[in-house]
């Protein structure tokens, strides 16, 4: 019996530079540095004080963080690691464009004589993930988790410290996934590649931590990373970290997350985010708006917000759909498939047997044809430039499909 033809795929990708539109990003340049795929706006918060204000988490349209902010005349004393103030939770609400109002007190239920660290919610925000430390060792954060209680406004119960949480390291900075399966976060755990390295956890059915998993030396260095915090979708995670050649002190990165298995290498954010400095915690509010924390302005370690809108860059993914030998093929349907298998959109050639679709940089997709009469064609693609005067020409070619002729098997 014969077999049906091996499919046949020919890929060309062309570069024009041209000037191209993109969409919501038109023709302009990124700043200095900035590798990441997006185009910043960034103004400082309004509601910064004489102490640090870090972000952290949204929980029910505000804006929890840390901060060493005095509660009271008196305060809560003096870290003698940081020359502040202890570091409690604060909450702010959050108004168009990321406007804060002035903070509050987040909960006198979880507030400790130490400092409170960052913490992260479930997707239907009834577990938190906290971190706090105590008075006697303030650089060792343990993890805790607590429920709340429900047809309460915030009153937290079930307090319990997870099981990977050690008096032999410090767990920090946790995030969790919008899809509520992984808990990420920062430690200097034993069996890193140096300093603080991220790491995550699946998130059981049950609700138990699984034991955690190093995102892997694309990500980690030999000095710290900390701060993970990942996109809605889960295919972007940004991060802080003193290494990958930061400007001074900490940088903030963006690297791609590919099917939950391979990470891009790390691409700065840029001049316009990033100083010679420490800037950290770096968080998305909504598609496009979100806040982040430098010292940049300031002497020693006081952290000021910053507000900032993100602009995507897209560019554009042109082609044509051909036979082998070389005539065109309309009424062709070509879809264009995410990282993931999630199909983003799909047309259908015309009589020129051309199709256009919009894509991200450093995002990785498939195309796939189907046309009655020929064979599936499938490739993959994946833009590793920012410049958004790029297009990028993908020439499918089908091979068509063979009849068997049973007769002869």
């Amino acid at each position: 019996m014969k077999s049906p033809f091996t499919l046949v795929l020919t890929v060309f990708t062309l570069f024009f530079f041209n000037t191209i539109s993109t969409d919501p990003v038109k023709n302009k340049k990124t700043s200095p540095n900035n590798d990441s795929g997006y185009i910043f706006d960034v103004n400082v918060s309004k509601i910064n004080s004489e102490y640090s204000e870090i972000p952290s988490a949204v929980f029910r349209n505000k804006l929890v963080m840390v901060s060493s902010k005095k509660i009271g005349a008196i305060g809560n004393g003096t870290d003698k690691n940081t020359q502040q103030p202890y570091y409690n939770l604060f909450c702010s609400d959050i108004n168009k464009g990321a406007d804060l109002s002035q903070p509050l007190l987040f909960s006198r239920i979880l507030y400790s004589k130490g400092n409170e660290g960052q913490v992260s919610f479930s997707p239907d925000q009834f577990t938190i993930y906290y971190t706090n430390s105590t008075r006697k060792n303030s650089k060792n954060y343990q993890l805790y988790k607590a429920n709340l209680k429900p047809n309460s406004s915030g009153k937290w119960i079930n307090q319990k410290q997870i099981s990977i949480s050690s008096e032999d390291y410090s767990i920090e900075n946790p995030h969790v996934s919008s899809d509520g399966n992984f808990l990420y976060f920062s430690s200097n755990m034993k069996g890193g590649f140096g300093g603080f390295d991220i790491y995550k956890s699946f998130i059981r059915t049950d609700g138990s931590i699984s034991e955690p998993i190093n995102l892997g030396r694309t990500i980690n260095t030999e000095k710290d990373e900390k701060y993970p915090h990942t996109s809605k979708s889960g295919s972007e995670l940004f991060f802080s970290s003193k290494g990958h050649n930061s400007q001074g002190g900490f940088d903030i990165f963006i690297s791609n997350n590919h099917r939950n298995l391979n990470y891009t290498e790390p691409r700065n954010l840029g001049v316009k985010i990033n100083s010679i400095r420490d800037d950290i915690a770096f968080m998305l509010i909504d598609e496009d708006t979100g806040v982040f924390s430098s010292n940049a302005a300031n002497v020693g370690q006081r952290f000021n917000m910053y507000r900032f809108n993100a602009r995507a860059i897209y560019q554009n993914l042109e082609g044509i759909v051909v036979k082998e030998d070389g005539n065109t093929i309309p009424n062709t349907i070509v879809i264009l498939y995410d990282s993931s298998g999630k199909e983003v959109e799909r047309q259908i050639t015309g009589k020129d047997a051309t199709y256009s679709f919009k894509i991200r940089p450093f995002e990785g997709y498939h195309l796939k044809t189907i046309k009655a009469g020929f064979e599936d064609a499938m490739v993959e693609f994946q833009s590793n430039n920012t410049n958004t005067d790029v297009a990028f020409n993908e020439v499918l070619q089908l091979a068509t499909k063979v009849k068997i002729d049973k007769t002869k098997s």
